[in-house]
């Protein structure tokens, strides 16, 4: 499929979803990115006007409200951006005729697989992350008639904000605390921000068929062990030590066994392999 020249619009911009894509699809596309100072995902009015003022042949949506216990104490504020956001941005995505790219998650799954889950496993949410973000990946799927929606799990990736993991880690070694106890007995599929949104770029010039997709670094691995080949690999004074995820309680309930894989289409290269060069680029940033 030829898309390349086309316009892109990505919301959700200043993300490390939208760091990558920007960076990955930078050449041989014209790009517009918006974030939050922009526009604001919980007024549709605001999303109506920023899609209509793009005009745009693709749309893809970085924008999600994270994590467990933000969405557990402003239920409201999830359901908006994790839902009825998606929602309409399917519903836009047929009055304009432009292709929708929507970020999904692995929270959408409970443990009890104990393996990887694929596309056709049956989601079961154990909280209103996953709720919502699934109730938003529903709306698509039965709305939108152009649409991917990339599943993925914890990622690592750079970014300004340090609001997610391995950001807050690296951030609080920076500060100076020289152990971190991090949970060995989470297990996901740690996932290099620009290895997803390159085989986002794939997947749409190849004119896949429309639908769901994983996609997700090979193997899977403990919160633990990820903090630890990024601190190995980036050559860091830092003890890491294995915790539970008892030890970090939190308002919901957490995901603990969800790595993901694709049924569909081609694996990514192994996780530590995407750390190496995540860290890599830290390195020559840093030295820059």
């Amino acid at each position: 499929m030829e898309t390349t020249g086309q316009k892109i619009l990505v919301l959700g911009a200043a993300g490390k979803m939208g760091t990558a894509v920007r960076s990955v699809f930078f050449d041989g596309y014209t790009i517009e990115a918006r974030s939050s100072h922009d526009f604001d995902a919980g007024d549709l009015d605001s999303v109506r006007w920023t899609v209509a003022q793009a005009k745009p042949d693709i749309v893809i949506n970085c924008v999600a409200f994270l994590g467990i216990d933000p969405c557990e104490k402003d239920p409201v504020r999830a359901e908006q951006l994790n839902a009825l956001y998606p929602k309409c941005l399917a519903e836009l995505s047929n009055e304009q005729d432009f292709l929708l790219a929507h970020f999904s998650t692995d929270a959408v799954f409970d443990d009890s697989k104990n393996d990887f889950y694929n596309e056709s496993d049956k989601p079961h949410p154990v909280n209103l992350y996953g709720k919502t973000k699934l109730q938003g990946d529903r709306y698509i799927e039965q709305i939108a008639k152009r649409y991917y929606i990339i599943r993925i799990s914890v990622q690592f990736g750079e970014v300004a904000k340090q609001t997610q993991f391995v950001e807050k880690m690296l951030k609080r070694i920076e500060d100076g605390q020289k152990t971190l106890r991090i949970a060995g007995d989470i297990i996901s599929s740690p996932s290099y921000s620009r290895d997803i949104a390159r085989r986002l770029r794939t997947i749409i010039e190849d004119g896949e068929p429309f639908g769901l997709y994983h996609v997700a670094n090979e193997g899977k691995a403990s919160l633990y062990d990820l903090m630890k080949e990024v601190v190995r690999c980036l050559g860091l004074e830092v003890t890491i030590e294995r915790g539970f995820s008892k030890d970090f309680p939190s308002v919901g309930a957490k995901n603990t066994n969800t790595p993901i894989r694709s049924e569909k289409i081609q694996g990514l290269r192994p996780w530590k392999d995407a750390v190496a060069e995540y860290c890599s680029n830290l390195k020559r940033k840093q030295q820059t």
